[in-house]
This record gives C-alpha cells, structure tokens and sequence, in this order.
C-alpha cells in the first residue's frame, strides 16, 4: 500500500511534464485566461487518466496473478521518457503557438497525461480507491502547470531539466519498491 508521502511524489513527477509544457507556453502566452486554460485542462487529465490506468490495470490483473513486474517497468519506460524530454534545450520549449484553445488544448492534456495513465496501471495494485491518489495527482498537476506558466513568464532561460530528472528518479524509486515488495 502506499503512503501519502508516495502519493505525492508520484503526482510532483506525474506534474513535471504539464509544469515543461506550461512552461513553454508561458513564455509567450500567459495572461489570467492562459493560467485558467492550462492549470483546470492538464489537472483535470492528471485526474482522469490514472482512473482509466487503474481500470485497465485491474483488467490485467485479472489475467495476470502478478503485475508488480509489469507495474515497475511502466515506471521505469516513464521515467526513461522524463529522463529524455530533460534534455530538449529551452527555445524547443518556447517556440509555440498559442495552443491555450480548442483541440490544441486537449491534445496537449491528452498528451501531457500519458504517463498518469501508465501510473494508474501500476496503482491497481493499491489496495485503496483510486479516487484519492488521483485527486491529489490532478491538484499537484494543476499547481504546478500554474508554476510552469508563471516560471515560463519570468524567463526563458528557466530551465524544467532538473524537474524532469527528479521526477524520473521519483518513478524509478517507486518501481523498484514495486519489484522489491
């Protein structure tokens, strides 16, 4: 069972790639409605995706005994990918299209989510509700999407390099508990 320490570091790693997008979109977007837009978008799919992952999740449960392997290697293929988005230079964060409107929006939600869907897999092997995990994932998203936003206004030389390392090693942590418990 995790614990609510895990919890949350789990949604500030799920958080780092909405905090990298927003980022780069605060850059040049970033008055009150781009804050809105972005922060209610990305935790609203931070909240959903990993309800959909732990759905999926008990599917294969179901066919699979044991999924704990499987589990950590989402987290481990995650992180790698966090690990790998570290290393884009910032004027690739920056060079966007106001992308606050429309389907732009919700592929960037969509996009900025997969990885939550891949930790709700993993989380079906939490004992409890996977509501709770997930709220907290999507409120830690929204925040940090707000800070990218925020962070991406005061400068583009900011860099999310370090967020997205730490958010890697958070899920790399967290596997490893998966394959050693």
């Amino acid at each position: 069972m995790l614990t609510i320490i895990e919890i949350f570091l789990i949604a500030v790693a799920m958080s780092v790639d909405a905090f990298s997008v927003a980022f780069g979109i605060g850059c040049s977007y970033n008055t009150p409605r781009h804050y809105f837009r972005l922060s209610w978008h990305f935790g609203l799919f931070q909240f959903i995706m990993p309800i959909l992952g732990s759905f999926l999740g008990r599917i294969l449960l179901t066919w699979v005994g044991n999924i704990n392997i499987i589990a950590a290697l989402i987290l481990f293929y995650i992180a790698y990918r966090m690990v790998k988005e570290s290393f884009k230079d910032d004027e690739q964060k920056c060079s966007l299209n106001d992308p606050t409107r429309g389907w732009s929006l919700v592929v960037l939600s969509v996009a900025t989510s997969m990885d939550a869907l891949g930790v709700g897999v993993s989380l079906a092997l939490y004992k409890g509700s996977i509501i709770f995990p997930s709220l907290i994932i999507g409120f830690v998203c929204a925040i940090g999407t707000l800070m990218g936003v925020y962070f991406g206004k005061i400068s583009r030389h900011f860099t999310g390099k370090y967020a997205e390392l730490f958010g890697a090693t958070v899920l790399v942590v967290i596997g490893i508990k998966f394959l050693v418990v």
